[in-house]
């Protein structure tokens, strides 16, 4: 009996059968994240060779298995209401120290993180391809409280590589190079200001010279990993022009000669995802700064350094939040049986699973194809046009693995039904979480349009793009029906161009511009993925990949948006 009703025998068997379907499923999730993924090992047999691939496989092997068992359960841990990070201004004597303190759990992540060598490895620029194989397994857990660190301690660490002094370079990079968690110098990005989000150029904070080194001044409003020990900040030199023109770069330390600088915290944020990581408001009064590069050029620097490199860690969270969307959705509908059948086996589920492997792979191929030209330029190789059509792919990449990430999540919820709205079912609340984060970070949606077409009107940007897509499908060697999937690549190439002329005819507005950005997004994914069926030939999945993207995101004309009614403004 339970609460006055009968249990018959065939009710107990269909709920122990269905608990069982349920355990099932568990004892199936990948024990090890790269040897599970057979996509991956081709990505980077096809983007760093089979003899370097080779090499790297033990300590890629080793990573997967660690973010499968120990770094998952602790991405739940670090999640947990009651481990969120916390605020102390003052140690137990009194002292300001503006410290933030987290659960015991953030700390065993870090260390397992930083021990892969996923920072390490930029003291030998060119391999970052393989430092992104590592992030695209760190994300699929979802955000632990590291990956965004990950991404501002790489920005400051290629920014002094390329900008910084001799001096700098001996001061901050060993430390910013260690493997060692606990001897690690970690690093912020700290830009916005609550009068200017995306509109940097109105940012007021301001830097006063005081001998060599500067005084910062103001407040900056979101101050991601505010616990870390290297804050990269923009800020005005008293006298400079106003706009983005006017915008130096400066390091602020956390401390200086022992004591806590001349910052004050607020408080924390409380964020609706990448909620293990601190991010919070900070005031600055006097801040000891040294500037970093050209002080004339700090704007430019952040854009071509330190943005670039977060659009790109940010593009390949997404891209492993959509791959294990994916897997949670087929892994479920495998095991899931309703109306005496597996969920699998209904059509509009096979439909949203086969639309997830698919923009998986695109988002993957994208980003990585991204990487390894990135790598190329660390190696002193790549003309100013292809770095020119690297920035633009930099941005709709950013763009569209942000948008699709969080519909991806989504669907996948909606696979698992309302098991995929509780935390301790699967981990795709907290990736919906980090999505719509994602999403707004390293640039909203609209300000990297805007910085497309900006780029187009100065710079001519979009012509090398385009040329850089024509001339990858114009190598390709694909044949039979792979070379259908080519041909209609280049049809919405010629689509794109026509519509960049269009637009700069005076045709469209801002919103046709989108229109454009989209389709140059989900043609970078399909160049992408020709360049892998490329490399396999015989990889059918690729094939329906490539197929699902053309016939939903690229269109063989581009129609002008319609117009907004005014009644719906008023």
């Amino acid at each position: 009996m339970l609460l006055g009703f009968e249990r018959s025998e065939d009710g107990m068997n269909e709920i122990a059968r269905g608990r069982q379907d349920l355990l099932d499923w568990e004892k199936k999730r990948p024990e090890n994240f790269f040897t599970w993924d057979t996509n991956l090992q081709r990505v980077l047999s096809a983007r760093l060779g089979k003899d370097r691939l080779a090499e790297e496989r033990p300590r890629l092997e080793r990573a997967g298995r660690m973010v499968a068992s120990e770094l998952r359960q602790l991405a739940v841990d670090t999640n947990h209401d009651s481990n969120l990070p916390r605020l102390e201004r003052y140690d137990g004597l009194g002292v300001r120290r503006e410290q933030v303190v987290f659960h015991p759990s953030y700390h065993e992540a870090g260390r397992l993180i930083w021990d892969t060598g996923v920072l390490s490895d930029y003291a030998t620029p060119g391999k970052e391809v393989v430092q992104m194989s590592l992030l695209y397994m760190f994300a699929q857990v979802g955000e632990y409280g590291h990956q965004c660190p990950l991404a501002c301690t790489a920005g400051l660490i290629k920014l002094i590589q390329r900008v910084g002094s001799e001096a700098q370079k001996k001061k901050y990079l060993p430390a910013l190079l260690s493997r060692d968690y606990e001897k690690r110098l970690h690093a912020s990005q700290f830009l916005t200001e609550v009068q200017g989000g995306s509109d940097v150029g109105s940012n007021a904070v301001v830097a006063r010279r005081d001998g060599d080194a500067w005084r910062i001044s103001g407040e900056k409003w979101f101050c991601s990993v505010i616990d870390a020990q290297a804050f990269l900040m923009t800020a005005r030199p008293e006298g400079a022009p106003a706009g983005t023109k006017g915008l130096g770069l400066f390091i602020v330390p956390r401390d200086v000669s022992g004591e806590t600088n001349q910052f004050f915290v607020r408080r924390l944020k409380q964020k609706l995802g990448t909620r293990a990581m601190a991010s919070g408001e900070a005031d600055f009064d006097g801040a000891w700064a040294e500037s970093v590069g050209d002080v004339e050029r700090g704007f430019k620097n952040v854009v071509e350094i330190v943005l670039n490199t977060s659009r790109i860690y940010n593009a390949m969270c997404c891209a492993g939040g959509m791959l294990s969307a994916y897997r949670e959705a087929r892994s479920f509908a495998e095991h899931r049986r309703a109306f005496g059948k597996a969920i699998i086996e209904y059509p509009l589920v096979q439909e949203a699973v086969a639309g997830l492997r698919a923009e998986a792979l695109g988002a993957a191929a994208s980003t990585f194809r991204l990487t390894a030209q990135a790598d190329r330029f660390a190696s002193g190789g790549g003309s100013e046009e292809a770095q020119l059509a690297w920035r633009v792919g930099v941005n709709v990449n950013k763009y569209f693995t942000a948008i699709r990430n969080t519909q991806c999540v989504r669907t996948a919820v909606e696979v698992l039904g309302g098991n995929g709205t509780i935390e301790t079912f699967s981990p795709l609340v907290q990736l919906y979480r980090d999505a719509l984060v994602l999403e707004s970070w390293e640039g909203t949606h609209n300000v990297l349009v805007q910085q497309v077409l900006r780029d187009a009107a100065r710079l001519g940007a979009h012509l090398a793009f385009l040329k850089d897509l024509n001339e990858s499908v114009s190598r390709l060697t694909v044949q039979d029906d792979a070379a259908a999937l080519r041909a209609r690549t280049v049809d919405g190439v010629k689509a794109l161009e026509n519509g960049f002329k269009r637009l700069a005819d005076g045709a469209g507005d801002q919103r046709f511009g989108r229109i454009l950005v989209d389709q140059a997004a989900a043609l970078l994914q399909c160049v992408a993925l020709l360049e892998e069926l490329d490399h396999e030939p015989a990889d059918a999945v690729k094939r329906g990949a490539i197929d699902h993207m053309l016939r939903t995101f690229v269109r063989p004309e581009l129609p002008l948006p319609t117009a907004i009614d005014p009644a719906l403004l008023s």
